[in-house]
């Protein structure tokens, strides 16, 4: 690199061209929550009463760098001309990302847990990516630090530090 400067511009659109790909992750997640919407609408249009309406909700949120795909769950109480919705927080693998069908299961229909399913597929590697992603925006960020704590260069390798195989 040319200058210290030179070095710290390359960092600075590294993190540009990372947080992009954050973007596009969120758009990803929220066009499968629309399909998702869209085939739950489709149904329920067709139904009657409150008994055979979905009680899952999901919601793709983005805040800075963090996107937040969750499943919540709906529990109703109260009688019927006065029911209260009471939304319940669904456990997420926290190894896989991924919500399981046993804690999907309870709050989806019939009708719609294949859908939930396949949707909640396409978020688990979505909220994956965006995670790699994230560490890759740390790692950069610490990048960043240390050549500005060095004066903003690498030092240059000569003959005798560098490591040679024989």
């Amino acid at each position: 690199m040319d200058s210290p400067h030179d070095e710290l511009a390359l960092y600075e659109r590294a993190i540009e061209g990372l947080e992009l790909c954050i973007g596009e992750l969120h758009d990803q997640a929220v066009r499968v929550a629309d399909e998702y919407m869209k085939f739950v609408d489709s149904v329920e249009a067709k139904s009657t009463g409150w008994e055979s309406r979905s009680a899952l909700q999901l919601s793709c949120t983005k805040k800075g760098n963090h996107l937040d795909l969750k499943w919540t769950g709906i529990k109703w109480f109260g009688p019927r001309n006065a029911r209260t919705s009471l939304r319940m927080k669904i456990q997420r693998n926290a190894e896989t990302l991924a919500y399981t069908q046993d804690k999907l299961k309870p709050y989806a229909k019939e009708w719609e847990i294949s859908s939930v399913l396949a949707a909640e597929e396409k978020l688990q590697v979505i909220r994956r990516k965006g995670k790699h992603i994230v560490k890759a925006i740390i790692s950069v960020r610490n990048a960043i630090k240390m050549a500005k704590a060095r004066g903003g260069s690498l030092p240059e390798e000569s003959d005798e530090t560098s490591v040679q195989d024989d």
